[in-house]
């Protein structure tokens, strides 16, 4: 992976993003481990930028966040799937981890990283999952200092444990607990977005251009927009967040 990163890094690639499934969990095969992986991409010339796109909570150690509180390249964007913030819900689903561990790991990052975005999964309608065990999640997630939820909607697959479960959740209910969730989502970003407005930020510019705008994010995961100016484009650039577009988006001054 490193080898990889460097030969991304030769092709002017500045930010790289880390995923897969259970990224935590990397080297295990190899006698290496996941903080050191971030150690040594951090060292390659180039790479300005660097996400860690999911990772379990269970796997997210203090060593982990305290470093990225410190690290000039790591972003301040954290992506943890929860699933369900009832731990009835989670031991069904053969987590590792419960509620209160998530609860530990989100208070930890906002302690030392105040301005960091905290994305989460979520499963609504899991088999078994009573009104009163979707509104435990849904009051749980409420009351986390997170920033957006990427809402599923639970589907049963052959050759699951889950297939064989009894109490599934009628198709009708699962939606309605599916589109109260995105609306709390959608209230969570704009809120967090809201928290930025006024301050400085870097941005990375994609190679998209609609209406003559341009695109990108600031280190912290906000999708900013401003007017199409092509030397930027691929370019890591100062701004200062100005206002909401009625896209959703954060209008930037260019600095």
């Amino acid at each position: 992976m490193v080898q990889e990163a460097q030969h991304i890094a030769k092709s002017g690639i500045t930010e790289i993003i880390l995923t897969g499934v259970n990224i935590g969990d990397f080297g295990k095969s190899t006698n290496e481990n996941f903080f050191d992986l971030i150690i040594a991409l951090e060292k390659i010339q180039g790479i300005e930028r660097i996400r860690i796109s999911s990772i379990e909570p269970n796997l997210l150690n203090d060593e982990i966040i305290e470093h990225i509180a410190k690290s000039n390249k790591i972003q301040h964007h954290f992506h943890i799937p929860l699933q369900s913030g009832c731990n009835k819900i989670l031991a069904k689903m053969q987590r590792r981890y419960n509620r209160d561990l998530f609860k530990s790991r989100v208070e930890k990052i906002k302690d030392l990283i105040p301005d960091a975005f905290i994305g989460v999964d979520v499963i609504v309608g899991f088999p078994g999952e009573t009104e009163e065990y979707f509104e435990e999640t849904y009051h749980f997630l409420d009351d986390l200092d997170v920033s957006f939820y990427h809402v599923f909607s639970y589907s049963e697959r052959p050759n699951t444990k889950s297939a064989n479960f009894e109490n599934k959740i009628p198709r009708n209910i699962v939606l309605n607990r599916s589109k109260k969730l995105q609306e709390l989502a959608k209230r969570k970003q704009l809120n967090f977005y809201r928290q930025n407005i006024g301050k400085d930020a870097e941005v990375l510019f994609e190679a998209y251009k609609r209406n003559n705008l341009m695109y990108g994010f600031t280190g912290n995961y906000i999708k900013v927009e401003n007017e199409y100016l092509k030397d930027f484009i691929g370019e890591i650039a100062k701004v200062k967040l100005l206002s909401i577009s009625e896209s959703g988006n954060l209008i930037v001054k260019m600095s």
